[in-house]
């Protein structure tokens, strides 16, 4: 999916579409189509997230939502299709749990990655909890409403794991794994499995474009990025049709504007010029805007990624494309410019 081979920041893009499945359907059945597609196969997996919390002291809880992981006929990862919670007006809150579908919940994210690790998504919600419930030397308890607890010896809760509501099930992510430079045939195979199922595009949906960060490690390289796309950014958004619905979008800070536009800025090595944007606040150095640089700023285990979020959910795959090609001679220039 890439248009210029020569460019080294177009070498590979990584591109997450939020979509709908259509009433009745789930993210499994895209994920199992593309893999019938490519003769692949398909594996369960819990996909982290978290949600604000109603709960005094504790702003968010941490969960995980069963998600699919598509491997073609040699076993390469193909993409992913996940929840995301940013997907909320176009499904029935009230509607009742599908059985098969939940999600583990718990107020520690340490905790979380312990499950995930020693637990299988593809296990019905009453053994999600066995294998870590053994680590800890207790068993989970079944309550109300199909509920399952497990604390620890001393009754402290560790996790639930609670029936899946609302249709969450519909919500899908569609995440490429990288796309290489002669790959211009998976999105259109990965979206035609869409469009087959009659998957919808949210009212909040947005596409992410996540280009590899190496790049832009250079403090003069990353300052004239900044300066070339913050400048362009209402106008980009009119171009391309940025959804207003969409959320977690927004400009850079004045902080990180100020930041990389100290008089020293582009003469500091990168491990100087990443230190000092580190010390600016998440509100300040946030991934929710418009390009997101927090990625490569503060490390992101398998996320080294310049992200461009401001293009809209499309089951168009030409559209990403001339978007992509698009963010590629810009960057092209950038590059260009400040070596």
């Amino acid at each position: 999916m890439v248009a210029n081979t020569a460019n080294p920041a177009c070498a590979t893009v990584g591109i997450e579409v939020e979509l709908l499945a259509s009433a009745g359907s789930d993210r499994r059945a895209l994920a199992e189509l593309i893999a019938k597609r490519l003769k692949g196969s398909v594996r369960a997996f819990f996909h982290t997230d978290s949600e604000p919390s109603k709960v005094q002291g504790k702003p968010l809880f941490y969960h995980l939502t069963q998600g699919f992981a598509v491997h073609d006929a040699h076993g390469k990862l193909i993409a992913k299709c996940v929840d995301d919670i940013t997907l909320q007006h176009d499904l029935n809150k009230d509607a009742p749990a599908v059985p098969g579908w939940y999600r583990l919940v718990s107020d520690e994210i340490r905790l979380l990655r312990l499950i995930a690790r020693h637990s299988q998504a593809d296990l019905p919600i009453d053994a999600s909890l066995q294998a870590v419930g053994e680590l800890f030397g207790t068993q989970p308890q079944a309550s109300a409403g199909g509920v399952y607890r497990l604390s620890d010896s001393s009754g402290a809760s560790i996790a639930l794991a609670a029936p899946l509501p609302g249709e969450r099930e519909r919500a899908c992510e569609l995440i490429t794994a990288p796309l290489m430079a002669h790959d211009r045939d998976t999105l259109p195979l990965l979206l035609d499995c869409a469009n087959e199922l009659g998957f919808l595009l949210p009212l909040e949906g947005a596409t992410h474009l996540h280009f590899d960060g190496a790049p832009f490690c250079h403090a003069a390289t990353l300052q004239h990025l900044v300066n070339t796309l913050h400048p362009q950014r209402e106008t980009l958004r009119e171009q391309l049709h940025t959804n207003p619905h969409c959320r977690r979008l927004g400009a850079w800070s004045e902080s990180l504007l100020a930041s990389v536009n100290a008089a020293d800025f582009n003469s500091l090595t990168w491990d100087d010029a990443r230190a000092r944007l580190a010390q600016l606040s998440k509100k300040e150095l946030t991934k929710y805007c418009d390009f997101n640089i927090r990625n490569i700023i503060v490390p992101t285990a398998g996320k080294h990624t310049l992200e461009v979020r401001i293009l809209p959910s499309t089951l168009a795959a030409d559209t990403i494309q001339a978007a992509l090609d698009q963010f590629q001679r810009c960057f092209a220039q950038v590059l260009a410019a400040s070596r």
